[in-house]
């Protein structure tokens, strides 16, 4: 049954009176739903992401309707920039150069680039585009080691409390803004440099940290999230409005106490 506070909106407004609304609320449909699924308690994000599967056209109608808003975004003409560190920045769990190997999945991938952000100017802001503050960096963008090498771009956890739930809805509402051309084109210019290929389908990596507890209260989440990427991925393949651009979604796994580049595959859609 689908829940009640997310009915099935009527058709979508012509796209210049789209366009209009943006510059006042650029938020696209699938972010507002993942930072709204962030605010959530576990049980919460469960309930939500069980309605989802249970009435998938929600979520393939928030899917088409950002979509719809990022090319609605383009038209509006507002500048577009992106944000990366130095190439020689190495901190953290990733950074430019270093090479991560999947347990488990037998694969290999090199960090190109982290905290990659894209940053749109809002109305009156034609010059120096500020940050989208209501969306986290993508952060790692990276190149699998293989014959023939796509590109991924990855999702961390961040904390102790967040689940896969949110983290794939992150992963594709960035995917989803990747339909506005310009931003492909800057983030092959700025991260890949040549490495995207003339038709880039993308990787998404879903890094969760590793729990010492069997009957972590995430783990449901984590299976169910595995299910709606299947949805989400069979709308991108079958529906003529998604740009082409998804490969495969993958779920790998982390030990943030004692990280030696090495992940543990869980999952892949």
């Amino acid at each position: 049954m689908c829940p009640a506070d997310r009915i099935v909106p009527e058709p979508l407004d012509p796209l210049e009176t789209m366009s209009a609304a943006l510059m006042q609320n650029p938020m696209t449909a699938l972010r507002a739903l993942e930072l709204r699924s962030r605010s959530l308690a576990l049980e919460a994000q469960m309930a939500e992401c069980v309605d989802l599967l249970q009435c998938p056209d929600v979520a393939i109608v928030d899917l088409g309707q950002s979509v719809e808003q990022v090319l609605a975004a383009k038209r509006a003409a507002r500048p577009v920039s992106i944000a990366v560190p130095p190439a020689d920045r190495r901190e953290g769990f990733f950074y430019p150069s270093r090479e991560l190997f999947v347990s488990g999945d037998g694969c290999s991938f090199t960090c190109l680039a982290t905290a990659i952000e894209f940053r749109e100017a809002r109305e009156g802001e034609a010059r120096d585009p500020a940050p989208e503050s209501d969306s986290r960096p993508i952060d790692y963008a990276a190149i699998t080691c293989e014959a023939r090498p796509f590109p991924v771009l990855g999702f961390v956890q961040s904390e102790e409390s967040e689940s896969a739930y949110p983290l794939l809805l992150r992963a594709i509402s960035t995917l989803v803004e990747l339909a506005d051309p310009r931003r492909l084109e800057l983030i092959e210019n700025e991260v890949y440099r040549g490495l995207m290929g003339s038709v880039p389908l993308f990787d998404l990596a879903l890094v969760l940290w590793d729990d010492d507890c069997e009957d972590d209260p995430r783990r449901p989440l984590c299976e169910l999230s595995r299910d709606l990427a299947e949805v989400l991925k069979r709308a991108f393949r079958s529906d003529a409005r998604f740009p082409p651009v998804l490969n495969d979604i993958v779920c790998l796994r982390m030990n943030p106490k004692r990280f030696d580049a090495r992940l543990r595959f869980v999952w892949r859609v």
